[in-house]
């Protein structure tokens, strides 16, 4: 167990004082009931909330946590319902805890006492993201990528095969920071409204090719096919023909993605597949990207670096959205809108 510091208070893993904790929202409707209250650190706090303001702006969804800081008492009762004393794991997990080794003998993988992200009030357990190893559910891949955009990791929450499980890292939190752009930015855009913009300030978005079964260019259906092979859909041929198997891959990507299911990849299944894109960011949805701020050839290489930052706020001013290269929901439905 060791010791951690916020805001000049120190204290231990499962012993985090009151005055450190805030409230997540919103109130008394968490836990498995739905009726607890939920409590994180204040910077992982802000975040939370901060974070499903814009899940439930961008897609309609409420989280809630069953979740949330728990104490030392609390790990260890976790702990002593799934663990026993040199029992036989028939998961192969095991754990060194009060100088002996444990094996676990049900339920989900629970942290050692007093080394659990639950202690330090920096983690959180999302009502209905899915069971064990239930990735591709789809309430989690529509908030997902909003929550990673405020913070929210799912580094360990995949290590233990738990797509409920999501650590707020600080400095991965880029939420506060466009926050507070936003604010500034709404008396700017209004003023904005007064004068015109010089050409070079802004870029009208690249609309990418409709495809559908049957369609054959070769770059477009190589890049939609590499897409759903990175969200783990399609394991095909990146060729040039859109089969049969890229339909299903799309109808099965447009169906947890909550998105009419067709099989036609137009520009809403386009740009969804591009949300939470940000500088930094790589692979195939960041091709993507490119190819709609207008890059070509070489210059589309799956990495957004400073030419995709530079392009993409330009792109946002075009669309009237904070110009910060995040592309975070309020992008995306301005790109749908824009068609």
């Amino acid at each position: 167990m060791t010791t951690m510091r916020f805001r000049g208070r120190s204290y231990r893993n499962g012993c985090v004082p009151s005055s450190v904790l805030d409230e997540l929202q919103p109130s008394g409707r968490h836990g498995t009931d739905g009726r607890s209250r939920a409590f994180l650190r204040k910077d992982a706090a802000a975040s939370w909330n901060r974070a499903i303001d814009d899940v439930r702006a961008g897609t309609g969804l409420q989280l809630t946590v069953r979740g949330w800081n728990r104490s030392l008492a609390e790990q260890q009762g976790f702990f002593l319902q799934r663990y026993r004393r040199g029992a036989r794991s028939p998961f192969g997990d095991y754990r060194r805890y009060d100088g002996s080794t444990w094996g676990r003998v049900g339920g989900a993988a629970a942290a050692v006492p007093g080394y659990s992200n639950h202690g330090w009030a920096l983690a959180v357990d999302v009502q209905d993201f899915g069971g064990v190893g239930e990735w591709g559910n789809a309430r989690r891949a529509k908030a997902f990528p909003i929550l990673r955009e405020h913070g929210w990791t799912d580094v360990e929450g995949r290590r233990v095969n738990e797509p409920w499980h999501l650590v707020y890292c600080p400095g991965d939190d880029h939420g506060a920071r466009r926050g507070r752009g936003r604010a500034a930015g709404r008396s700017g855009a209004r003023a904005a409204l007064r004068r015109p913009l010089r050409r070079a300030t802004t870029l009208r978005p690249h609309r990418p090719p409709t495809l559908r079964r049957g369609t054959r260019r070769p770059a477009g259906v190589r890049l939609w096919a590499s897409v759903l092979a990175a969200e783990g859909l399609y394991a095909g041929e990146l060729g040039g023909r859109f089969g049969e198997d890229l339909d299903a891959a799309t109808r099965a990507f447009q169906e947890r993605s909550h998105l009419l299911v067709d099989g036609i990849v137009g520009p809403k299944t386009w740009y969804t597949s591009v949300l939470g894109v940000e500088p930094g960011s790589r692979g195939a949805a960041v091709r993507v990207a490119q190819v709609v701020a207008g890059l070509r050839g070489a210059a589309v290489d799956g990495v957004a670096g400073s030419v995709f930052a530079a392009r993409w706020k330009r792109v946002q001013r075009w669309l009237g959205v904070a110009a910060d290269a995040h592309l975070g929901p309020r992008t995306v439905a301005a790109l749908v809108r824009k068609g």
